[in-house]
C-alpha cells in the first residue's frame, strides 16, 4: 500500500478538484474520519444493494455510481400504455411494478367519482388510512393499467443511494436526497414527483440517466424514457371481476414481498454495478451526524452539516460520477467484506455463546492458528495480528482516493476482529492458571462487544422458513417495531396488517398527510384529504 503520506495528498489533490471550493486545509474526506466510522462504511459496501441490510441500516449516507448493463429488463407499472414522457419509475421485480398497473375512481362509485389516470397501489393506501392516520377518505374502486417491459439498450449511468432511500419518512430515509443533493430540506416526504424532477435536473448536468432507490424492492427514478430504453410491451392486467385477478390482498402482497425477499442478499443476475472505488459517504467527512432524535441515536442524519459542507460533499459526488463515468476499474470492495463476514459472521456468535473454556479455546485457536508462525518469536503476537488483520486486503491495489478511504475504514474493521480474538486468546491459551468461570465470561465479554460494534446484518437473519411464510423484515411502508429489530418466519396471511415501524406522515399522529395527486401530480377533485402520493 502506498505510504499515508502520498494517500494523503491524493485525497487533497481530490478535494481541491472540486471546481476551486475547497483548499488543502479546508473541509475534506479525511482517512481519520474512515478510519472512525470504519464499521459504519463496511456496512454501507457490504450492505448496498441488498434488501435485507438496507432494511435494517436504513437511513443510507452514501452514493455510489453505477451502472445498469445493456439487457437488463425493467418493470413500469401504469394507468395507461403510453411510455412516460416525463421523469417516472421502474422496478427490478415483476410484482413491485404489477402494484401500481391501476389506476382508481375516488368517490362514491358513481358517476361523480373522480378517476386518477397516475399508477398507484390501492393496499398500500388503504393501509395508510388505518389506525390514527388522516380522515378516512370514499370507497376507492381499483380499475385495471398496465405492465410495461423495458430493455437496456445501452449501459445506464445511474447514481445509486443506499439505505431506504424511497422511503418517504422525517426519520432520515431522504436525507441525502433532501438535505445532500437537492438542497429542499424542508420538503414534506411525500413530494416525490417534485423531488424526482429535482433530481433529474441534477441527472442532467452531471450526465447520468437516473437514481436508483429502495423500499420494499429496488427502483430506478429515470428521467428520460426517450433515451436508453425500449419498450417490449405494455399488457393490461385483468379487472378486478376478472376471473384471472388475483383476488386475495394477502396472496398478492406475499408475493410481492417474497419476490423481494429473493434479493434479501443482492439484486442477482449482475443487473446493478455498483462503482465502488468512486463512492461518496457521509462517514468519509468529519461532519455532524446525530440524530436529533434522542429516541434513535443510531440512526445517522444530515442536518447537523453546515451548507458549505454540503457544498463541498455534492460537488465531490459529482466529481465522482464524473471520474466513474472515465474510469469504469472498481475494486470490488464488496467482495472483499464478503469474504470477511462469511469467515466470522458465524463462528463469532458462536464463539460467544461457548458454555465451557475448551470449547471457546478450540474456536480461537481454530481461527488464528491460521495467522501464527509457531516457529518465529512473536512477542504478542504482533505479528500474527498484523497478518490477521492484513489477510483479505492482499488483493486490493488501491487506484482512488476512495479506494484509500474505503481501505482504512476496512483495514480498521478487520484490526477490530483480529485484536478482539488474540483478546481472547490470550485469555483461554496464554493463562492456564487463571479462574476458569472468570475468564470464560471475559473472553466471552469481548466477542460480544465486537458483535456489537461490527453491526453485521447476518445476525438478524431469520434462517429457513415454512413455504407458506417469509423472513420478514420492515421494508417501507410495511413492518412493525418487531419486524425491524427482531425479524421472523411469518405466514404469508399475517404480514399485510403489520404497520407501525415507519414514521410515515399522514399515518403517524402529528404528522401532515401526503398531498393529493392525480395526473400530472396535480390534486385530483373532492379528494383533498386521500394519500395518494408516488411510491
Amino acid at each position: 500500500m502506498p505510504s499515508a503520506r502520498s494517500v494523503a495528498l491524493a485525497l487533497m489533490t481530490s478535494s481541491t478538484a472540486l471546481s476551486g471550493v475547497v483548499t488543502p486545509n479546508d473541509f475534506g474526506p479525511t482517512l481519520e474520519r474512515a478510519r472512525e466510522k470504519g464499521p459504519q462504511i463496511f456496512n454501507a459496501v457490504h450492505n448496498a444493494m441488498r434488501q435485507f441490510g438496507s432494511s435494517l441500516n436504513h437511513n443510507g449516507m452514501s452514493l455510489f455510481p453505477a451502472v445498469i448493463p445493456e439487457g437488463v429488463i425493467l418493470y413500469h407499472g401504469a394507468a395507461t400504455r403510453e411510455v412516460p414522457d416525463k421523469p417516472d419509475w421502474l422496478a427490478f421485480e415483476i410484482e413491485h411494478a404489477e402494484n401500481f398497473a391501476h389506476s382508481w375512481e375516488r368517490g362514491n362509485g358513481t358517476a361523480d367519482g373522480e378517476r386518477c389516470p397516475r399508477p398507484r397501489e390501492a393496499a398500500i393506501h388503504i393501509q395508510l388510512e388505518k389506525g390514527d392516520g388522516p380522515p378516512r377518505r370514499p370507497p376507492v374502486k381499483v380499475l385495471p393499467g398496465y405492465l410495461h417491459l423495458y430493455r437496456a439498450e445501452r449501459a445506464l449511468n445511474v447514481l445509486y443511494l443506499d439505505g431506504t432511500s424511497a422511503g418517504k419518512t422525517s426519520m432520515g430515509t431522504l436525507d441525502t436526497q433532501d438535505v445532500l443533493l437537492t438542497n429542499s430540506s424542508q420538503r414534506i416526504p411525500w413530494d416525490d414527483f417534485g423531488r424526482a424532477d429535482d433530481l433529474c435536473s441534477l441527472a442532467q448536468k452531471w450526465n447520468i440517466d437516473g437514481f436508483i432507490r429502495m423500499e420494499i424492492g429496488f427502483e430506478v427514478i429515470y428521467c428520460d424514457f426517450a433515451s436508453g430504453l425500449t419498450r417490449l410491451s405494455a399488457t393490461r392486467r385483468p379487472d378486478v371481476e376478472d376471473p384471472g385477478n388475483v383476488n386475495s390482498s394477502d396472496i398478492a402482497f406475499f408475493e410481492w414481498a417474497r419476490a423481494v425477499a429473493q434479493r434479501y442478499q443482492g439484486i442477482g443476475s449482475s443487473r446493478v454495478l455498483l462503482d465502488y472505488s468512486s463512492m461518496l459517504s457521509a462517514f468519509f467527512y468529519p461532519i455532524n451526524l446525530t440524530n436529533p432524535d434522542a429516541e434513535r441515536p443510531e440512526l445517522p442524519r444530515l442536518l447537523g452539516a453546515s451548507d458549505k459542507e454540503l457544498e463541498v460533499m455534492k460537488q465531490y459526488a459529482a466529481e465522482s460520477v464524473a471520474q466513474s463515468i472515465r474510469l469504469r476499474e472498481p475494486v470490488d470492495w464488496q467482495g472483499v467484506t464478503d469474504m470477511i463476514t462469511s469467515r466470522y459472521a458465524l463462528r463469532l456468535p458462536f464463539i460467544a455463546q461457548a458454555d465451557s473454556i475448551g470449547f471457546l479455546r478450540d474456536e480461537v485457536n481454530h481461527l488464528l492458528n491460521t495467522y501464527i508462525d509457531y516457529s518465529e518469536d512473536d512477542e504478542g503476537f504482533s505479528a500474527a495480528q498484523q497478518r490477521c488483520t492484513d489477510f483479505y486486503l492482499h488483493t486490493v491495489r488501491a487506484r482512488t482516493p476512495q479506494d484509500h478511504l474505503l481501505y482504512a475504514a476496512i483495514h480498521t474493521t478487520s484490526a477490530a476482529i483480529c485484536a478482539a480474538l488474540f483478546g481472547a486468546r490470550k485469555l483461554v491459551v496464554e493463562d492456564s492458571k487463571a479462574d476458569e468461570s472468570a475468564t470464560l465470561s471475559a473472553a466471552k465479554g469481548i466477542i460480544s462487544n465486537l458483535t456489537e460494534t461490527l453491526g453485521w446484518s447476518e445476525w438478524k437473519e431469520c434462517g429457513g422458513c415454512q413455504l407458506d411464510e417469509i423472513c420478514y423484515i420492515a421494508m417501507w411502508p410495511f413492518g412493525n417495531d418487531e419486524d425491524h429489530y427482531n425479524p421472523s418466519c411469518l405466514h404469508y396471511s399475517v404480514i399485510l396488517d403489520r404497520m407501525g415501524y415507519w414514521d410515515i406522515p399522514g399515518k403517524t399522529p402529528g404528522h401532515r398527510p401526503p398531498p393529493p395527486a392525480c395526473a400530472d401530480g396535480q390534486s385530483c377533485a373532492g379528494d383533498d384529504d386521500s394519500p395518494s402520493e408516488e411510491l
